[in-house]
């Protein structure tokens, strides 16, 4: 038997009234973020550190153990690319983090769709639903 009429839940309309939230503005945050963009939802992005991939940025001397291949989300190169912001390093290449975080993740926090959403020197110290403590 149906739900009477006004029992229904609309998921689409539930998930419009529930912010999307975006913790660090590292690597997969801003990929998160592109991705979200490509969607038109909106989001907020909330990074600890005072600068985006503060922690990457910490230790930019180091070089990463991937190449650019496996580090360049697709929504954000497509992103980077329609705003004249991407110039691709060759995918075989291992960057130091300090390339990585200067060459790629600041280009992608700078965009217009980006920027206005990230809110530095905000750190999570709990995620729960709605209602519930964690406790429960």
């Amino acid at each position: 038997m149906p739900k009477p009429p006004d029992l229904v839940v609309d998921r689409a309309e539930q998930d419009r009234q529930h912010p999307i939230v975006v913790i660090g503005a590292g690597p997969i945050g801003l990929a998160a973020a592109a991705n979200l963009v490509e969607r038109n939802l909106p989001f907020l992005i909330l990074e600890s550190g005072d600068r985006i991939a503060a922690s990457m940025a910490d230790w930019g001397h180091v070089r990463l153990f991937t190449p650019w291949s496996f580090l360049i989300d697709p929504a954000c190169q497509r992103l980077l690319e329609s705003a004249g912001e991407w110039n691709s390093p060759s995918l075989e290449d291992v960057p130091f983090a300090k390339e990585l975080v200067g060459r790629y993740l600041d280009r992608i926090a700078a965009l217009d769709s980006i920027a206005p959403q990230i809110r530095l020197q905000h750190k999570v110290i709990v995620v729960a639903r709605d209602g519930h403590d964690r406790m429960k």
